[in-house]
């Protein structure tokens, strides 16, 4: 049955350019330990869109110029999310927006939105600065850090605090744990099997459940102004809300993005600051006296340096490299015919280094994003580290937020160094991320 299905979805794509790989793990390991790699060695050699097989399915990778637009934005209600990630997120992330479309994504859009509205913001705001600073403060009398378990410990302490109102909850280890379990399973083989990653995965699911439910009725009678509160009291134009089992699945799904995906930035926008000193003393520069503990969400928008610098480090390392969807209709797409029910792969990280659109693609260049330049603006939705369209990162806003605060406080009490000979060892899924936890030296600012 399962060799039968395999054979009818490569005779749905035979026509188009492509590989099946091995027989039975096709892509695979190519696609686990070397994404990028492979994805360029697969473009050079068949154009912007070429099929693969990754264990038991086929999908068409796109790397063409305007195929984000068209995916994404202009063609979208065309589009499923849910049957293109559930294979991979079924079982770890039930019921998260990412497994959601039409009415029903739009339903729960709508409720999360209020949590991310303007006065809703400031009080995140409000409560990060104490928690940045004090955790910073642990950096004094350090020569080296490792910036990737800082700053994932930095954002878990955020994340429980800013969301679920749990600062120094002793649980915060375990809930680390369980969110590191479930990323870790997202990438693997999906084995329900004793001692699995995938299993390990879905225990750390089970673990996060039963620790967010025992905390909802406390925070239905007594909201503050963490977002866990403002889940399970936000409602929709019509008055509606969450259930309790509709929150918890939310609560998951924005612990892991918020949590992994800010850490990753933060890790990468140091080593570049760290290997380009001009950049990082031009930021120095403008926070100068800027202070974080009584600015307005609006202040951080002045930070034009600052800014360009994350965009640039999110264009070269977005933390989420891909995006699928499957196609509900037949689709015309760089000169070929494209079959309903084929998935598709939007993949940012080929767009965002392509050279048809970038100056040298390779190199850090914050100032591609500036006013004057505006690179980004020549292919729409090319640049697009946050999704696009009606699936755009609903919490991109609290990212940019939370990189920027963490980075003032940084930059402003230390410099960060790297030896010209270190280049970062990266690994590109489930998520991006350095693999060998960025060590970089601090030195006190006088």
């Amino acid at each position: 049955m399962i060799l039968a299905w395999i054979d009818m979805s490569y005779n749905k794509l035979k026509h188009l350019p492509g590989e099946k790989g091995h027989f039975l793990l096709g892509h695979f390991r190519e696609f686990l330990h070397n994404t990028t790699g492979f994805w360029n060695q697969m473009k050079a050699k068949h154009g912007d869109l070429y099929f693969i097989k990754v264990l038991h399915r086929y999908s068409v990778n796109l790397t063409g110029l305007q195929t984000n637009k068209l995916i994404l934005v202009d063609q979208a209600k065309d589009t499923q999310n849910k049957e293109a990630w559930e294979t991979a997120l079924s079982d770890l992330f039930p019921n998260s927006l990412m497994l959601m479309d039409g009415e029903e994504h739009k339903y729960h859009r709508s409720i999360m939105l209020d949590a991310f509205k303007k006065d809703a913001m400031q009080g995140y705001m409000d409560i990060m600065p104490a928690i940045i600073s004090d955790t910073i403060a642990g950096l004094k009398g350090k020569d080296l850090v490792h910036f990737f378990p800082f700053y994932k410990s930095l954002t878990l302490r955020l994340a429980t605090t800013v969301f679920f109102g749990l600062d120094n909850h002793a649980d915060l280890d375990k809930v680390n744990q369980a969110v590191t379990d479930i990323v870790n399973a997202a990438a693997s083989i999906p084995l329900k099997l004793p001692g699995t990653t995938y299993n390990r995965g879905i225990k750390g699911r089970k673990y996060l459940m039963s620790f967010f439910r025992s905390l909802i009725d406390e925070r239905r009678s007594q909201p503050g102004k963490d977002l866990f509160s403002k889940i399970c009291m936000a409602q929709n134009e019509d008055g509606k809300t969450f259930s309790d089992q509709e929150i918890v699945d939310h609560l998951i799904f924005v612990l892991m993005a918020s949590h992994d995906t800010t850490a990753i930035t933060l890790s990468f926008l140091s080593y570049f600051l760290a290997k380009h000193p001009s950049y990082q003393d031009e930021i120095r520069a403008e926070i100068e006296g800027f202070d974080q503990h009584k600015a307005a969400v609006s202040d951080l928008r002045s930070l034009d340096k600052l800014s360009e610098a994350m965009k640039e480090t999110l264009r070269i390392h977005p933390p989420l490299t891909q995006v699928l969807r499957k196609l509900n209709r037949d689709f015309e797409i760089e000169g070929h015919h494209v079959p309903s029910g084929t998935v598709v792969t939007c993949t940012m990280q080929m767009t965002q280094m392509d050279e048809r659109i970038w100056t040298n693609p390779q190199t850090f260049d914050p100032e591609r994003f500036s006013k004057q330049r505006k690179e980004h603006m020549k292919c729409p939705f090319a640049y697009a580290p946050f999704g696009a369209g009606q699936h755009h990162c609903i919490g991109y806003a609290f990212a940019e937020m939370q990189i920027k605060l963490v980075m003032i406080e940084l930059l402003t009490q230390y410099t960060l160094t790297a030896d010209p000979s270190y280049t970062v060892p990266v690994k590109d899924v489930p998520l991006k991320q350095p693999t060998d936890d960025l060590p970089i030296n601090i030195h006190a600012n006088m």
